[in-house]
């Protein structure tokens, strides 16, 4: 059997406790530094620990399929739709973006509360069953806490890891869709750090890389354990 990556659908840093591109004199350096299209806007968003609404400036960078979303709680930098077959390429991309946001910011610390990267892909295999059940034997059985009698029909899974370097790591895995019939699974990574300084750009790219070869690690480990 084998897994395959059928699409990276996102890949991203950010930033808690961090609000970059503040003013409209970081906002004109940031552009004026990256030398694109820009398109700004504002909204209101839940506040992610809390769920109090809090003002959102979103700068989306269309030519790159990059979004900048920042609040008084934290910045996030999403890159969509990396290349599935280079995505080392669109890494550099939304590291350098990061970089020039960090250095168009003035802060008053160069230590956020923490940041992670995030990515998001969807792998297709080829073992004949459904994600529902690919997952649900690969993940529970044969441990399976079910009560007699109960048959495993598949299941969805959260498992987070600390890794030899005192990093979190978050793998959360689903099917794709709520067709029974779907064989294709959608994995999430998160790599959690604290204490920690603000990433260069060389960190922000070597990190991506690294999720990224974590998720098709994990997958790879996930098919041999039937």
């Amino acid at each position: 059997m084998a897994v395959k990556v059928y699409d990276i659908v996102s890949a991203n840093l950010v930033l808690v406790g961090i609000r970059l591109l503040d003013t409209p004199a970081e906002f004109e350096k940031f552009a004026e530094v990256l030398d694109t299209d820009l398109q700004a806007e504002l909204g209101i968003s839940a506040n992610v620990a809390g769920g109090m609404p809090e003002p959102t400036r979103k700068v989306t960078l269309s030519r790159d399929r990059i979004v900048l979303t920042m609040s008084p709680s934290r910045t996030s930098l999403d890159k969509e739709y990396p290349s599935r077959e280079n995505p080392a390429g669109d890494f550099a991309r939304l590291a350098e973006v990061a970089q020039c946001a960090i250095a168009s910011t003035v802060l008053e610390s160069n230590r956020p509360a923490a940041f992670g990267y995030n990515l998001e892909a969807v792998f297709d295999q080829d073992s004949g069953q459904p994600a529902l059940h690919y997952l649900g034997n690969r993940l529970f059985s044969p441990y399976s806490p079910g009560k007699a009698g109960w048959g495993l029909l598949g299941g969805t899974g959260q498992l987070i890891f600390a890794d030899p370097h005192n990093r979190q790591w978050t793998i959360t895995a689903r099917p794709r869709s709520n067709d029974e019939r779907d064989h294709r699974i959608v994995l999430g990574l998160n790599l959690h750090l604290r204490d920690q300084p603000l990433p260069t750009a060389e960190e922000i790219q070597t990190a991506l890389a690294e999720v990224w070869q974590e998720a098709n690690d994990f997958m790879e480990r996930l098919d041999r354990q039937e």
